[in-house]
């Protein structure tokens, strides 16, 4: 059963919405998300896969190959949408560096007393990553980050 991000209660479906997703060869698909309504603050959630980022058209599987590899990365999109990318990891790496660090914080103060193992520190440079980084980077440091509403885009996604 799926949580609220915000307030950790259930969380029930009340529709669905098509949502596209663009693969590293280009290949456009349609996938049905999930909306979720929280019966208590009320908010509604869409209920996204790992393979996607929110509000971005690529899924993240190209972002995580551009993000290691640069634009030499076998994905493809336009020169501009490789701009729009570097733009993008170059603001958006040192924020979730931040975040990481509150996540810490967070689970250091909670009940285990121990940090949770993925939260490793991320790689200094922005917007490469470091060589030992390991596949599905991206798609985890997203998956937390929406999940404990530090997304800074929306507040209303959950993935799962």
């Amino acid at each position: 059963m799926s949580r609220c991000p915000h307030c950790r209660h259930p969380l029930r479906v009340i529709g669905s919405r098509p949502r596209t997703r663009r693969t590293p060869d280009g290949v456009r698909q349609i996938l049905i998300i999930r909306r979720l309504r929280c019966d208590d603050c009320q908010r509604i959630h869409h209920e996204l896969p790992d393979c996607l980022v929110p509000f971005r058209r690529y899924d993240s599987d190209s972002l995580e190959a551009f993000g290691s590899q640069g634009t030499t990365a076998a994905v493809a999109a336009e020169p501009s949408t490789f701009t729009r990318w570097q733009a993008w990891l170059r603001v958006w790496i040192p924020y979730v560096q931040r975040c990481w660090m509150a996540m810490a914080a967070r689970q250091r103060i909670g009940e285990t007393g121990e940090a949770l193992p993925f939260l490793a520190p991320l790689p200094p440079r922005a917007p490469w990553v470091a060589d030992t980084t390991p596949a599905g980077w991206l798609a985890s440091i997203v998956h937390r980050m929406v999940n404990d509403a530090f997304w800074l885009q929306t507040r209303s996604a959950s993935v799962t």
